[in-house]
C-alpha cells in the first residue's frame, strides 16, 4: 500500500492544488482553501450561492465529509452562510450585517450606534510610514485618503481618518460633501470587488487636533478615544487602515 498523503483531486478549470508542504496539510483544509480561492477569484459571488456538497466532492476528488468540514471552516469565518432549503451562499456584506460584525462603538448605556458617514474630504496621497506599514506598501506608494465624520441624530460622534491602497479602490466615488448611505465596506465590496474578511483594532488615547476638534464639536486637546484598525481581503492582504476618535462613545469587546 502506499504511503502517500491523500490530496485534493484537480477538477477542471480550477488553480492547481499547492504543492509542497502544503500537501501535509488536513485534507479538510486543503478542500477549504480551493473553495476560498474560487470566492477570491470571482467564480462564486457575494450573494450566489455554492454547488451542492455532492458535486463539489465530485469536482474535488473528496468525501462529502471532508466537503463538508471545509465548508464549516468558512460558515465559523463568515464567508459562507447556510440557507436552509436554498444552500450555501457567500455572505454579501450588507449595512446592518457589517454593522453587526465590525462597528464595536457604543453609547456609554451600551445602546447600539446607527451612525450616517459623512464625507469631509477625499484625495489619493503619498502612503505616509504608518499607512505602508499597516498596509504593507513600499515607499512612494499611493493611498486614497477618505476624511469624515460619523453622527448619529445629527450629531457627531466619530471622525475618522481612512486609508486604503489607491488602485484597488480606485473606483469607490467618496465624494466630499456627500453621506455614505450604505455602511463603507458594503461599498468596497459592490464597487471595488474588495471583502473585508476581518479586522484587528488596537486601542489608545489621544488629544483632539484642531481639526478634529472642530469636526467633533469639542475643545481642542480633549481627551479621546482613539482605536486604529488594521482590516484584511479574502487573500489575508490588508487593505484599510483606520483611525478612529471619539470623545462621547465607548467600545465594545466580546471575549468567549
Amino acid at each position: 500500500m502506499s504511503s502517500r498523503s491523500p490530496s485534493v483531486a484537480q477538477p477542471h478549470n480550477s488553480p492547481e492544488v499547492p504543492a509542497g508542504p502544503l500537501a501535509s496539510r488536513p485534507l479538510y483544509l486543503q478542500a477549504r482553501d480551493l473553495l476560498l480561492r474560487r470566492i477570491v477569484d470571482g467564480t462564486w459571488k457575494p450573494g450566489g450561492y455554492l454547488p451542492s456538497e455532492p458535486q463539489l466532492a465530485l469536482d474535488l476528488g473528496v468525501s462529502i465529509g471532508t466537503i463538508r468540514k471545509a465548508m464549516e471552516d468558512l460558515v465559523g469565518q463568515g464567508l459562507l452562510e447556510r440557507q436552509h432549503g436554498r444552500g450555501t451562499q457567500v455572505v454579501p456584506h450588507s449595512s446592518d450585517r457589517s454593522r453587526f460584525r465590525f462597528l464595536r462603538f457604543v453609547h456609554g448605556d451600551g445602546r447600539p450606534l446607527r451612525p450616517v458617514a459623512h464625507v469631509l474630504a477625499a484625495a489619493t496621497a503619498r502612503a505616509d510610514a504608518r499607512d505602508r506599514a499597516a498596509l504593507g506598501l513600499g515607499a512612494g506608494a499611493k493611498v486614497l485618503v477618505l476624511l469624515r465624520t460619523r453622527s448619529e441624530d445629527g450629531v457627531p460622534l466619530i471622525y475618522e481618518r481612512i486609508a486604503l491602497p489607491a488602485e484597488p479602490f480606485a473606483a469607490l466615488n467618496a465624494e466630499p460633501g456627500t453621506d455614505m448611505l450604505e455602511e463603507i465596506y458594503v461599498l468596497y465590496q459592490a464597487r471595488c470587488g474588495q471583502t473585508v474578511a476581518r479586522a484587528r483594532d488596537t486601542i489608545a488615547t489621544d488629544r483632539a487636533s484642531p481639526a478634529i476638534a472642530e469636526a467633533l464639536g469639542c475643545p481642542p486637546e480633549t481627551p479621546l478615544l482613539l482605536v486604529c484598525r488594521v482590516a484584511v481581503a479574502l487573500t489575508g492582504a490588508p487593505i484599510e487602515y483606520r483611525q478612529s476618535w471619539t470623545a462621547a462613545l465607548a467600545y465594545r469587546s466580546d471575549l468567549d
